[in-house]
């Protein structure tokens, strides 16, 4: 909708400005006050405004549309390793929840209370219980 009301405003503008010459050329040299002539550049300045807003419009529009694609398509996913969390990104556009593994509140065999910052990871998704040393599996959160 934008581009059709600027080309509107550059061609008034336009028109004008050659509505404006012939105008000037068909004054008498001897008419009264300033020769039209002189002020035949403003409508041609109009128009000469409406491309430059145009050009302005148009790179906001791309400029919206790129960071668009950019914020779209990427998600996240984290894994704690040894303590040492690692994040991996996906631009297939999809975007996959949020997930993060951690060790279940009890350990199984002996019901010490875990936590996921304390426990021995050996693996991606093992751990090892601080208290009776039983590896488990941990536990997948979305969110």
């Amino acid at each position: 909708m934008f581009i059709g009301i600027y080309i509107i405003w550059i061609a008034i503008g336009v028109l004008m400005g050659f509505f404006f010459i012939d105008f000037a050329n068909s004054w008498p040299d001897w008419g009264p006050g300033p020769h039209p002539s002189m002020f035949v550049w403003i409508p041609f300045a109009i128009a000469g405004v409406g491309v430059f807003a145009l050009i302005v419009q148009i790179v906001n529009v791309v400029n919206e549309r790129d960071e668009s694609k950019h914020a779209q398509g990427f998600s996240a996913r984290t894994y704690s390793y040894d303590d040492v969390p690692s994040t991996s990104t996906r631009t297939s556009g999809y975007l996959e929840p949020t997930q993060s593994y951690q060790a279940p509140p009890f350990c199984s065999q002996c019901g010490a209370e875990l936590d996921s910052e304390l426990v021995e990871w050996i693996g991606p998704l093992r751990f090892r219980c601080p208290s009776c040393g039983r590896t488990g599996k941990a536990e997948e959160t979305q969110f």
